[in-house]
């Protein structure tokens, strides 16, 4: 391999951390790469070279090293030669030997630092190219290029995001959708997966081009459980009788298994139970909470009888959300209370239909593994109050790997998330992020995530991210590709709207106006 000498080990290295001498400014998140002794490292491999990325980038002078210094002094110290004695110094995480991480995808950290005055290389693009290929190309899709090597491609294994679950967290225009677009498209179009997305806003209506299927938040009324109409309801805890005799009508209604057959009734029949409750008079004292539940339910079918409740969605999840395709569901027109139903009944059911799958060896349930995706994580899956989808995505979290069913978290309020969920994202790709408050609650669910590394995500660039996890074989900082398919997030361009109404519609209004004034004057 060739090298670009870059600088030496000074100081006390540790077999983890290094500081080094360079001979040019170091990049923060370029890689290094440090010469050892040749040793056996790995099983039977000949190790020469240790892998390394640059954490911080020092410049000084000894000659200026006072803050007192003034101004003046500076400028009579660089006209007698200052500037010759100015060094430069990197301090790099070490990360494996190079030869098991590039022939064999093993990370294997060294069990002890290099000399001082050990020999330290820009890494080159070859060797980064093997380091961040896929060992099994058909588990793997390209996310982006290294920030600091543009010519080296970097892969991310999928398999690792279905097992081990994925975060994207960013500020709000840092480019979170378009990596969700890049990374859902090229699942869909290059390993012909399948995806769920919880669309609480609808951006991704054309996320995967022909593999995009559109579902509309759509429940069969007898196909729900009793808690997800608690939610549809808005019946907490503290509605503890509302909610008992919703139970007792629910119970009665399915004792008949026939309800099935005809789901248009199930809530006509329902309701039908619970004014029998409220005309016995065994149930005098509490008829007001059961007429208070009647009028709930009243109220959701006025809202949403002929829109969300419908006979006619099916009852089996695989008929609806479609092998093969990214399925977006499209929550934007219903309230929080009614997504978070939605999505616990979507995630529920695909969760129960993969076990029966992987149980009965194929004989039923959902024929093929599933990523899903929830947009605005904090929402459904808060920090301070229980909803319906953080209990079925808790868990998804614990035991999704074993049946095929992965989760990824997108939010750009990542301090509101729910932190056991959070945390069991091991995968994250984090874009820009500025907030200390969800700096330090990012580092918390992250194992892998160091000082250096946030320190960083302040400074990123639109479209650049740190990734960690399994699903690369390195901490890497990347710029995401840029995703083709046209998606619905971003900004409006209120000023542009302005001027495109001012050019049309309000010189239609004025000629109206005129003639008003007209009539008026007349």
């Amino acid at each position: 391999m060739a090298l670009e000498p870059l600088g030496l080990v000074v100081g006390e290295a540790r077999n983890i951390e290094i500081s080094f001498t360079a001979n040019r400014p170091p990049q923060v998140g370029e890689y290094i790469i440090v010469e050892y002794p040749k040793t056996r490292c790995y099983e039977d491999m000949e190790c020469n070279y240790v892998l390394g990325i640059v954490e911080a980038s020092l410049i000084g002078n000894p000659m200026m090293n006072n803050l007192s210094v003034k101004p003046d002094h500076v400028e009579k110290a660089l006209q007698f030669g200052a500037d010759r004695h100015i060094y430069m110094v990197g301090q790099a995480r070490l990360l494996s030997w190079v030869e098991p991480l590039a022939k064999r995808k093993v990370l294997y950290a060294p069990k002890h630092p290099p000399m001082p005055g050990a020999k330290v290389y820009r890494a080159d693009d070859e060797t980064l190219q093997e380091v961040f290929s896929c060992r099994k190309e058909n588990r793997c899709i390209p996310i982006g290029r290294l920030v600091n090597h543009p010519n080296v491609k970097v892969n991310i294994d999928v398999n690792a995001i279905m097992s081990r679950h994925l975060a994207i967290l960013a500020v709000t225009g840092a480019g979170k959708s378009n990596t969700v677009g890049v990374l859902l498209d090229r699942i869909a179009n290059d390993l012909n997966g399948t995806a769920l997305v919880i669309d609480m806003h609808n951006e991704y209506g054309n996320i995967a081009g022909p593999k995009t299927k559109k579902l509309a938040p759509r429940l069969n009324p007898a196909s729900l459980s009793v808690w997800e109409y608690y939610a549809l309801l808005g019946l907490d805890e503290k509605a503890s009788k509302q909610r008992m005799y919703l139970a007792r009508a629910y119970d009665e209604v399915t004792k008949d298994k026939d309800y099935l057959k005809h789901p248009e009734k199930f809530i006509p029949k329902l309701r039908e139970v619970l004014e029998r409750y409220a005309a016995n008079k065994t149930y005098a004292g509490d008829k007001r909470s059961i007429i208070d539940v009647i009028n709930k339910l009243d109220d959701l079918m006025r809202r949403y009888g002929d829109t969300v409740l419908s006979p006619e969605a099916p009852i089996n999840i695989e008929s609806y959300v479609e092998p093969g395709m990214i399925n977006v569901l499209q929550l934007g027109s219903v309230d929080e209370d009614v997504a978070d139903a939605v999505t616990y009944h979507y995630l529920n059911s695909l969760l129960t239909r993969r076990k029966e799958y992987v149980t009965s060896k194929g004989g039923s349930g959902y024929p093929v593994p599933i990523l899903i995706v929830i947009e605005e994580a904090h929402i459904l899956i808060p920090r301070d109050r229980r909803t319906l989808t953080k209990s079925v995505a808790a868990r998804i979290a614990r035991e999704g790997r074993k049946f095929g069913v992965g989760l990824t978290l997108v939010s750009q309020r990542p301090k509101n998330i729910d932190e056991d969920a959070l945390s069991q994202t091991n995968n994250k790709i984090i874009l820009k992020l500025v907030s200390p408050e969800d700096l330090r609650y990012v580092q918390r669910a992250s194992e892998t995530l160091s000082d250096e590394l946030l320190d960083m995500l302040p400074a990123l660039n639109v479209g650049e991210a740190v990734l960690l996890g399994m699903m690369i074989p390195v901490p890497a900082i990347v710029k995401i590709d840029k995703h083709e398919r046209k998606t619905e997030g971003g900004d409006i361009d209120a000023v542009g709207e302005w001027s495109k109404y001012a050019g049309e519609d309000v010189k239609e209004s004025r000629n109206e106006l005129d003639g008003y004034d007209d009539f008026i004057m007349t």
